[in-house]
C-alpha cells in the first residue's frame, strides 16, 4: 500500500482531504440523514457517499453513477472496494485519532512519481484516459498489465533522480495537454478499476 493522502476532521463535522504534500483536494460534508457530499477543492460537487445499512459507505459519481464501496476494518478505518468488488485501498485512522491516513493498491507509479501525488489534476486526467480508453480494446489491457508489472521497478530504481523526472515530466506534459483538448476532465476521480 502506498500513501497518496490524509482526511482531516473539520468544524462542520465534515473532512478535508488532503494530498501526500499536504495540498487540499476536497471536503466532504456530513448530510442531514447520514452520508456525506463530496465536494473538490473549488466546492464543486464530485459525488455522494451513502451509508449501508450494515455499515459502511456505498460511492456515487456526481451523476449518482455507482463507483465503489467502503467498509470498516477489523483495525479501524476502511478499506475501499471498486463498484467491481476490488480492493483498490484503505484508510486507517491517524496517530492523532482525528482523522484518516489514505493508502491505494496500487496506482499511476510514474505519473505519481513525476507529480508527486495520486491525487493531482494531471493524474486524474491519465486515470480517466487509462479507464475509458485503454481498458476498453485488447492492446490497451495488453499495455495496462504491462505497465503495472514493470513500472513499480522503474519508479523504485530511477524515481527520483533528476533525469527521470525531467524526461518524465515533458512525456507527461505533453499527454495531459492533449487529453485536456480532447476534453478528459481533470477533476477529482475514484478509479473504474486496477489492473494487475
Amino acid at each position: 500500500m502506498k500513501k497518496v493522502g490524509r482526511s482531516s476532521k473539520n468544524f462542520f463535522d465534515g473532512y478535508n482531504h488532503y494530498d501526500k504534500r499536504g495540498k487540499k483536494i476536497g471536503t466532504s460534508s456530513k448530510n442531514f440523514f447520514g452520508g456525506y457530499t463530496n465536494y473538490d477543492e473549488h466546492g464543486k460537487k464530485v459525488g455522494t457517499s451513502r451509508e449501508n445499512f450494515w455499515g459502511g459507505y456505498t460511492h456515487y459519481d456526481k451523476h449518482g453513477n455507482k463507483i465503489g464501496k467502503s467498509y470498516g476494518s477489523f483495525l479501524g478505518g476502511y478499506n475501499h472496494y471498486d463498484k467491481k468488488g476490488k480492493k483498490i485501498g484503505e484508510s486507517n485512522d491517524s496517530f492523532l485519532g482525528n482523522g484518516y491516513n489514505n493508502y491505494a493498491s496500487e496506482g499511476c507509479y510514474i505519473a505519481t512519481a513525476v507529480y508527486g501525488s495520486y491525487n493531482c489534476k494531471e493524474v486524474w486526467g491519465l486515470r480517466r484516459y487509462r479507464d475509458y480508453v485503454l481498458y476498453e480494446n485488447v492492446l490497451g489491457r495488453i499495455f495496462i498489465k504491462m505497465y503495472y508489472k514493470l513500472s513499480p521497478s522503474l519508479v523504485r530504481v530511477c524515481g527520483k533522480k533528476k533525469w527521470f523526472q525531467k524526461i518524465g515530466k515533458k512525456l507527461l506534459d505533453r499527454k495531459v495537454e492533449k487529453l485536456k483538448e480532447k476534453g478528459y476532465e481533470d477533476l477529482p476521480y475514484q478509479d473504474k478499476m486496477y489492473t494487475k
